[in-house]
């Protein structure tokens, strides 16, 4: 007989705490409104680099917070972060060729390379949650096409300095730097960017995670000069043109950026205070103290050491949604990823389902 009762899922209110999405609404900030002759402007294609003025706008971004001019005609705007990453990698990527990833890793990274018919090798992560930078020139071979670095990282929060991004880039390999949650600090702090090194390298980001529309799939690539005409060759292939209302939309927003994501930031501080007061009063370890993003690594390694088996279990009986460590890395090591990023008033109910969970596996007596 199973030792959770299947009724009681049918009762409880779904939590989510594994997509990588933000509650925060920037449209409860600001008005916006599309008339149906605004929509009729744009039912064809549009440039396939993404709306003049957004690009524009993005370069601005640049200039005004790290004093670094760059010109709308390297930037392409996405279907998300995750079309820019594809993007970058058809690029560089070819049959036979290799990427360097960290063994903690956003898990798509793995499955693009693959499908692009290219292999990988995995760079060694620090206890604290950083990439091994010092290990890279040891993973690189003749057959090295590109290294993926992920600065803050999923699923881990934490983010490279100056110096190691610097270290990074004089290594001879094209790099691809993700940078989706480089504008959401936790802490009052600028994080480093990757754009200065762009002559050469490639910078990945998203305006869906740090304006919360990613429903809207706004993302974008900013490529070297000398790179332009492939990454627009690929766009053109892939899907021709992003979603011109998207476009239009994230367009508006960052005419309020400063404001929105001072809010939004504000919100993930106040989200982060609570879910972590929250849980050490459960009694439950906190892997990591994350510097910026939407995650918190939940240590269960005391109760339970599948976190797949964890995962499927919170989501068919007790209606909470997480994302486990084993997607992240080749082994288990014991964590769930859990959004603290949701509605707030979800955050002590899902922990308290966690608890109980996790209760009940520890009190399920050990079968031969």
């Amino acid at each position: 007989m199973d030792m959770f009762d299947n009724t009681v899922h049918g009762k409880l209110d779904p939590i989510n705490f594994g997509k990588g999405t933000s509650s925060f609404n920037p449209f409860s900030h600001i008005d916006f409104h599309l008339s149906r002759t605004e929509l009729g402007k744009h039912i064809s294609y549009g440039d396939i680099a993404g709306l003049e003025s957004l690009r524009q706008a993005i370069c601005r971004y640049y200039q005004e917070k790290f004093d670094y001019d760059l010109t709308p005609d390297r930037v392409c705007i996405t279907d998300g972060a995750s079309g820019a990453m594809t993007i970058a990698l058809a690029m560089l990527l070819e049959d036979g060729g290799e990427v360097i990833l960290p063994a903690s890793r956003y898990p798509a990274y793995n499955v693009m390379v693959r499908i692009l018919k290219a292999g990988y090798r995995l760079a060694p992560m620090r206890d604290e949650g950083y990439i091994d930078v010092e290990c890279l020139p040891q993973l690189i071979s003749d057959k090295t096409r590109a290294i993926i670095i992920n600065s803050p990282s999923n699923p881990h929060g934490t983010f490279l300095c100056s110096d190691e991004l610097e270290y990074i880039t004089s290594m001879g390999v094209p790099v691809i730097f993700d940078e989706v949650y480089q504008s959401l600090p936790l802490l009052d702090e600028t994080i480093p960017s990757a754009i200065h090194f762009t002559n050469q390298h490639i910078v990945v980001s998203s305006l869906s995670k740090s304006l919360a529309i990613a429903g809207f799939r706004i993302g974008y690539l900013i490529v070297p000069e000398s790179q332009v005409q492939l990454m627009t060759n690929v766009k053109a292939i892939l899907n021709m043109c992003t979603s011109l209302p998207s476009q239009i939309v994230a367009n508006h927003l960052l005419h309020y950026w400063d404001e929105l994501i001072s809010k939004h930031r504000a919100m993930l501080r106040d989200n982060w205070s609570f879910f972590s007061y929250t849980a050490q009063n459960l009694g439950f370890k906190l892997r990591l103290q994350p510097e910026a993003g939407f995650f918190a690594l939940i240590d269960i390694t005391k109760s339970c050491c599948d976190t797949l088996q964890a995962s499927l279990d919170l989501a068919r009986y007790y209606a909470l949604s997480s994302t486990p460590g084993i997607d992240f890395q080749d082994h288990d090591h014991g964590f769930l990823r859990l959004n603290f990023a949701c509605p707030k008033h979800h955050i002590e109910t899902g922990l308290t389902r966690l608890s109980r969970y996790l209760d009940q596996v520890s009190a399920e007596p050990e079968t031969n």
